[in-house]
């Protein structure tokens, strides 16, 4: 049987259809390139210089917002209206010849000849105010039966000079060796309060450039930071103020130095240095109390908890006395 033809087979090949190519349309690349550039002018313009002007605002005028005094002519204890069984004025000179003026306010038990005996809080105050706007505290503390030493900072009151962090640092150990030294307290009967920024130039004392830092009975803080940066950092998250600060105080670095009791204040709710800076003090000091305030706000310590600690120190105080007391009459027994 004769073979059979196949039929042919034939490839069939996909023809590669042209793409339809269009022209640009310059047209179109211009409004394109016309909206990026204005997208660009306005970024730069409503962002960028707005955020670098207010960065540069705040490294210029840091310390205007830094420190905030209330200054007056004049604060003696007459022209503010006190009685001259307040207390009296004091004055000290600065190694670089400026003026701080202030107050040593009597307790219930001062007289004039036993200063050495008698306790005394030496009050550092907030970053603003003068001491005038202060006197309710300052006559709480004192009927205690606390003596209450009181400078207002430079620049702040009637006391002569601008603040910065090196010049309130000097003027600390300035003031407390003139508690120690010229007004003959005991340095185991001083209490050293520092409320806000106070409690930074009160620790500022621990420095670690300071070879013979205080021992005083107690040092209480209240609402205080642990750094200024990090508390710059918590208001301004998306701007660098952190690494622009002339004044850094770094209190927890300051704090583990320090041998006394410590108790730190802190109100849960305050809006200008949050509790964690408190947690952060206490953490890195072994001798620290944290004292939360529920609800409490920024430099809020109830009056009433604020008398309990001060009655708590004053009993361990008068306790140590007897101690003494004690302690010689057996000497003086056994010498016989």
């Amino acid at each position: 049987m004769p073979p059979v033809p196949l039929p042919e087979l034939r490839c069939i090949c996909s023809r590669q259809q042209p793409m339809d190519t269009e022209e640009p349309n310059p047209a179109s690349s211009r409004r394109t390139r016309s909206l990026r550039q204005r997208v660009g002018r306005a970024s730069v313009l409503y962002i960028l210089v707005p955020y670098f002007a207010v960065t540069i605002i705040f490294a210029v005028f840091q310390r205007r917002l830094m420190y905030q005094p209330t200054v007056a002519d004049r604060l003696s204890i007459t022209d503010s209206g006190l009685g001259a069984d307040f207390g009296i004025d004091v004055e000290l000179t600065t190694s670089d010849g400026y003026t701080l003026r202030g107050w040593l306010i009597n307790g219930r038990s001062l007289h004039e000849q036993d200063r050495g005996n008698a306790p005394l809080v030496l009050y550092f105050p907030g970053n603003s105010l003068n001491r005038s706007e202060r006197i309710n505290e300052l006559r709480e503390v004192a009927a205690r039966g606390f003596d209450v030493l009181i400078f207002d900072y430079r620049g702040f009151g009637d006391s002569t000079g601008s603040p910065t962090e090196s010049t309130l640092s000097a003027d600390a150990m300035l003031v407390w060796q003139y508690a120690r030294n010229t007004l003959g307290y005991d340095e185991r009967r001083i209490v050293v309060f520092g409320e806000s920024i106070g409690g930074a130039v009160a620790l500022s004392m621990w420095s670690t450039t300071n070879s013979r830092p205080p021992q005083p009975a107690t040092l209480i803080l209240n609402s205080t930071f642990s750094s200024m940066p990090q508390t710059v950092e918590w208001h301004y998250p998306l701007f660098p103020f952190r690494f622009l600060l002339l004044d850094r105080w770094p209190s927890i670095e300051r704090i583990g130095r320090v041998h006394a009791p410590i108790i730190v204040f802190h109100g849960t709710d305050d809006k200008i240095v949050p509790v964690a800076h408190a947690h952060a003090l206490a953490d890195a000091s072994s001798t620290a109390r944290l004292i939360e305030i529920p609800g409490g706000a920024h430099n809020e310590i109830p009056m009433l908890q604020l008398r309990t600690e001060l009655d708590g120190i004053m009993a361990t105080l008068q306790k140590s006395d007897n101690h003494d007391a004690t302690d010689n009459r057996g000497a003086e027994n056994h010498g016989a």
